[in-house]
């Protein structure tokens, strides 16, 4: 802070803005004595030390400690999946009686119903006075060994015991340290690396321009809304009129030709086993993401197997009946802006988050619908846009080639690119 007029320029704006300023506790340069990084701060404690590790940069590294009053935030909340699970166990016997699909929708819904009301009913409410970083396997076991080897101490009242934990106690503090050092070591060390372990590499997402969140709508007369209730309702407007049913005017076929007969028209889908269905389970991931019912896929691990009986005969109802519960057509819907934070809805690109059971179901069906084309060769070798065994990359390599071929008999070609501007909307 030596730097003459510049110095006392900044001194009387941060003195004008009622900001204090913050400098390490030693010098920070390696190639003079002086102290070259500081902070402004307004309202909060904050702590700046220097660490003295190796570095590849002309100065030391600065952490930077904000001491914050964390009391609103004491309380967490998680779900109590093995309660969830002995409940659900526990009237399985309620649900096989009553499994009706002669009523497909109200039975649907009562049983989507009736998990998400457990699901509520299980929370555990536990304290967060502390935060800490996660620890290794052998640590964790070796301090609950420790803990054990305590409270057996304190029941036998034995000094030997007595001595033995102090001496495990310290070597536990010890080895914490030594992580913790070695933690921030690797942290400090790979702070500017593509490391999966660097910071920069979990935060830059937040810095991406492309990914910025919704704070408003722009209506037909140009208006701003920022309003919960009226984004809301801008939003269902334009979606709603998006996804309606397009009304369809087909020409009047002619009388003297004969009608077409499908050589497969008796063919019914497959059955699904029970096997089937649970091995689809356990592949699916297990995402915490919440569908428009308050359900999720992480819920599948502790759901009981027995449920998975009636769901199947859900399944190949469905598939035999070829309808479907009406509350598989109810999808929450996340807006992304697609550039601006403030936009027309339809700048906007919908992220549908589909029933939790819908998408075990429509695992199934693509299974036999891809079957199906394999076995009639309804999609030739060309199509190769998500197709399992055909890369896109080597579709494009096959259609530079074909230019190139034609380029070099000095023949014209004309290449036409589509974009579809609401494609991946729809």
């Amino acid at each position: 802070m030596d730097d003459g007029k510049k110095a006392d320029t900044l001194l009387h704006w941060a003195d004008d803005q009622s900001l204090a300023h913050v400098v390490p506790n030693s010098h920070t340069s390696l190639r003079s004595n002086r102290v070259i990084d500081y902070a402004f701060i307004k309202g909060l404690n904050l702590d700046i030390q220097v660490y003295n590790g190796n570095t590849t940069s002309d100065h030391l590294p600065i952490l930077s400690v904000i001491s914050l009053n964390s009391s609103q935030y004491k309380l967490g909340k998680n779900i109590h999946w093995k309660v969830f699970s002995l409940f659900s166990e526990y009237t399985f016997s309620f649900w096989e009686e009553n499994w009706n699909l002669s009523s497909i929708d109200i039975t649907y819904n009562n049983y989507i119903r009736f998990l998400y009301l457990l699901s509520g009913r299980c929370p555990i409410v536990f304290n967060l006075n502390k935060y800490r970083s996660a620890l290794p396997v052998e640590i964790r076991s070796f301090l609950s060994y420790i803990r054990a080897l305590s409270f057996r101490q304190l029941r036998m009242k034995c000094s030997t015991l007595k001595k033995e934990v102090c001496f495990l106690k310290k070597i536990a503090k010890n080895e914490l340290n030594i992580f913790y050092a070695t933690q921030l070591d690797n942290l400090i060390r790979l702070r500017n690396s593509s490391s999966s372990s660097s910071f920069w590499y979990r935060s830059k997402r937040f810095f991406k321009p492309s990914s910025s969140s919704l704070y408003g709508f722009i209506d037909t007369s140009g208006q701003i809304a920022k309003e919960c209730d009226r984004m809301c309702n801008l939003a269902a407007d334009y979606y709603e009129n998006f996804f309606k049913a397009s009304t369809i005017f087909r020409p009047h076929p002619y009388t003297d030709s004969p009608p077409t007969v499908f050589d497969n028209i008796s063919e019914s889908i497959p059955e699904v086993t029970l096997d089937e269905l649970l091995n689809t389970v356990i592949s699916k991931k297990k995402k915490k993401s919440l569908d428009a019912h308050g359900l999720s896929n992480h819920m599948f691990n502790f759901l009981d197997l027995n449920y998975w009986s009636l769901l199947l005969n859900l399944y190949n109802h469905s598939f035999q009946k070829s309808i479907l519960p009406s509350a598989w057509k109810d999808t929450r819907m996340i807006l992304l802006a697609k550039k601006d934070s403030i936009c027309p809805p339809s700048l906007t690109r919908p992220i549908s988050l589909l029933d939790s059971f819908q998408k075990i179901g429509e695992k199934l069906f693509l299974t036999r619908f891809c079957d199906l084309l394999a076995r009639r060769g309804l999609l030739s070798d060309s199509q190769s846009g998500f197709r399992e065994h055909f890369r896109l990359q080597t579709r494009l390599l096959l259609f530079l080639e074909d230019i190139y071929s034609l380029m070099s008999n000095s023949a014209p070609v004309c290449t036409v690119f589509v974009d579809f501007r609401a494609a991946f909307d729809q």
